[in-house]
C-alpha cells in the first residue's frame, strides 16, 4: 500500500470518529482528550475494554480521539538469540471512540515499519511466538517488516438498557523480507471476528459471552541471490535450515517454501459489578483453540508437513475505583498456552510448548491542583517448557517481574499540559531445567538454545524515563512530543556445563520520540 493510501485512510478513519462525535453532541475537549490518556488508571480502564465490545459502554470514555506518530530506536545484544542487536521502527496510528446515535463505536488503525539488523535463525513473522517449522541460518541478515492493523468494535444496548449486543473485529497483514543472502519473504494476514451478547441482570449485575472466530494464512520462502551460496557449500553460514520443534535443524537446500493455514475458535465469559461503594468489578474468561497446518504447495500436488494445536486461556479481573479526586485499579490476569505438533512422517507428536504467567498490576492517581500523579506497582510470574522428543530436549525457566513506577502531570490555565514519569523494572531469575543431549549438540544448539537458556536463566534490571509537552492548536486540537528512554542491564550468568558460541551482551538502550495529536 502506497503512503498516500495510508495518509487517506487515517484522514478518513479520524473524520469519521469526529463527525459521529458532533453528531451526538458529546465531544470532549481536546485537553480532556489529554488529560485522560495522562491518568493511568482510566486510560488503563478504557486498554481493558478493548478485548470486548461487552466492556466499551462500561468503561470507556463518551470520546477519544488520538493520533500519533512515534520513531523508535534500540540497540544492544541483551536480547534473546532470534531477536535484533539493532531495530529502528516507525509507527503511524489513529484511534478513537464517539456515538454514532445510540451505537458506541471504537477503532484504531495502526502502520508500523521496522528495520531489524543481525537477525539470525529467524525467517518468522514474530508474530506467531510459538511457531514449531521454520526456517533459518546461521548467517545474520537484515530485515525489513511492514505491518497494518485495523480493529474495530460496536456496542449497542437493547430492552431499556437490559440487553448488550456487540462486534468486533480484528485484520493485519504484514509483509516481511531480509535484504540479504539466504533472503527470506514472508507474507501474512489474520482476520479474527468476535460477537458478544450481555444481559443486566440486575441494576450493578451484567453476564455475558462472546463467540470467537478467526483465520490466518502465512507464506514463507527462502532464497539466493548468489546461487553459489545456496548449497551451503562454499561458506557453512549461508546454509539454509528447517528447525522442526526444539531441537537440531536440518540442511534443507530444496523445497524452501512453507504454508502455514490457520484457524482458530474461542468463547468467552463476562462479569460486571458496578456498586458507587465499592465500584467496578470487570472479569473476562477466554479460551480458544487453534489449528495450523504446515504443508508445501505446487500446482500439482500439496504435500502436508506437519500440524500444530494451541489451546490458550486467559482470565482477567480488572478492578476499578473512583473519586471526584482520586481513582485506584487492580488488574488480575493469568495466561496459559499450552502446543503440541503432529508430524506426517511419524505418526506421532515430537514437539511440546508451554507458557504461562500470572500476575497483578496496581495504578493509583491523585488529581490536586491541577496536578495528576501516577502511581504503579506490577508483579508478574512466567514459566515457559519446550520438549522435543526427537532430540531428546526438555528446557523449562521461571522469572518473577517487578515493576515500580510514577508519573505527574501538570495542565496550566493556558491548557499547556507536561508529564514526566520513572519506571524502575526486575527481571528475576527463580529456576530452571535443562535436559539437552550432547549428541544432538550442533549450530542450532549452540547458536539459539543454548543462547536462550543463559538469557533467561540470568537476572536483569532496567529503568525507564519519559516526558512530554503539549499546548492547544486550532482551538480543537491538543499537540505535543513525546521523548522516551529505557535501559537494560543484565547480572552474571548461570554455568550450566556448556560451551556459549555466543554469548547474551551485557546491555540494551533503546529511546522513542512521538508527535501525538488528541481531538
Amino acid at each position: 500500500m502506497k503512503h498516500k493510501n495510508i495518509l487517506y485512510i487515517l484522514l478518513i478513519f479520524g473524520t469519521a470518529f469526529r463527525a459521529s462525535a458532533q453528531i451526538n453532541d458529546a465531544q470532549h475537549t481536546a485537553t480532556d482528550a489529554k488529560q485522560f490518556s495522562a491518568d493511568s488508571v482510566q486510560f488503563g480502564a478504557y486498554d481493558f475494554a478493548k478485548i470486548s465490545p461487552f466492556f466499551i459502554k462500561k468503561l470507556m470514555p463518551i470520546t477519544f480521539n488520538s493520533l500519533k506518530l512515534n520513531q523508535v530506536f534500540e540497540k544492544g545484544t541483551l536480547m534473546k538469540a532470534q531477536d535484533a542487536s539493532k531495530v529502528s521502527t516507525t509507527l503511524l496510528s489513529t484511534e478513537g471512540v464517539s456515538q454514532l446515535n445510540s451505537i458506541t463505536l471504537w477503532g484504531l488503525f495502526s502502520y508500523n515499519r521496522s528495520v531489524e539488523d543481525s537477525t539470525s535463525f529467524s525467517h518468522q513473522t514474530r508474530n506467531n511466538l510459538a511457531n514449531p517449522y521454520y526456517f533459518g541460518s546461521v548467517k545474520n541478515l537484515n530485515y525489513q517488516r511492514t505491518v497494518y492493523n485495523l480493529k474495530a468494535s460496536a456496542s449497542k444496548n437493547l430492552l431499556n438498557d437490559h440487553l448488550n449486543v456487540g462486534l468486533g473485529t480484528d485484520y493485519r497483514i504484514g509483509n516481511h523480507y531480509s535484504t540479504n543472502d539466504p533472503r527470506g519473504e514472508i507474507s501474512d494476514y489474520q482476520l479474527n471476528l468476535l460477537a458478544s451478547v450481555g444481559y443486566h441482570i440486575t441494576k450493578e449485575l451484567a453476564l455475558g459471552a462472546a463467540y470467537r472466530h478467526g483465520y490466518g494464512l502465512e507464506k514463507v520462502n527462502v532464497a539466493y541471490k548468489n546461487s553459489s551460496l545456496s548449497q551451503g557449500k562454499v561458506i557453512p553460514e549461508f546454509t539454509n535450515y528447517l528447525i522442526n520443534g526444539y531441537g537440531e535443524g536440518e540442511e534443507y537446500n530444496e523445497r524452501r517454501t512453507v504454508q502455514n493455514n490457520q484457524i482458530r475458535n474461542g468463547f468467552d465469559a463476562y462479569l460486571s459489578f458496578e456498586n458507587k461503594k465499592l465500584g467496578s468489578f470487570n472479569f473476562i474468561f477466554q479460551t480458544s483453540r487453534e489449528k495450523q497446518k504446515f504443508d508445501y504447495r505446487t500446482s500439482l500436488a500439496i504435500t502436508e508437513y506437519i500440524n500444530f494445536n494451541l489451546v490458550s486461556e486467559n482470565y482477567r479481573l480488572f478492578w476499578l475505583k473512583k473519586t471526584a479526586s482520586i481513582a485506584l485499579s487492580i488488574n488480575v490476569s493469568y495466561k496459559s498456552n499450552t502446543g503440541d505438533n503432529y508430524m506426517n512422517v511419524y505418526l506421532a507428536n515430537s514437539y511440546l510448548f508451554r507458557n504461562k504467567s500470572l500476575g497483578t498490576q496496581a495504578y493509583y492517581s491523585i488529581r490536586k491542583n491541577q496536578f495528576t500523579h501516577n502511581f504503579g506497582l506490577g508483579l508478574k510470574q512466567y514459566e515457559e517448557r519446550k520438549q522435543d522428543g526427537i532430540a531428546g530436549n526438555d528446557i523449562r525457566f521461571n522469572q518473577l517481574i517487578y515493576s515500580l513506577s510514577y508519573g505527574v502531570n501538570h495542565q496550566n490555565k493556558n491548557k499547556h499540559n507536561w508529564g514526566i514519569s520513572l519506571t524502575g523494572l526486575y527481571n528475576q531469575y527463580l529456576n530452571s531445567d535443562f535436559s539437552v543431549l550432547l549428541a544432538n549438540e550442533g549450530v542450532f544448539t549452540k547458536n539459539v538454545i543454548y543462547y536462550d537458556y543463559a538469557y533467561n536463566t540470568t537476572s536483569k534490571f532496567g529503568v525507564g524515563l519519559s516526558s512530554d509537552y503539549s499546548i492547544p492548536m486550532f482551538k480543537q486540537i491538543q499537540a505535543g512530543i513525546k521523548l522516551g528512554l529505557s535501559y537494560w542491564r543484565r547480572d552474571e550468568l548461570k554455568d550450566f556445563g556448556r560451551i556459549l558460541t555466543n554469548t547474551p551482551g551485557k546491555d540494551r538502550f533503546s529511546s522513542n520520540i512521538s508527535l501525538n495529536l488528541y481531538f
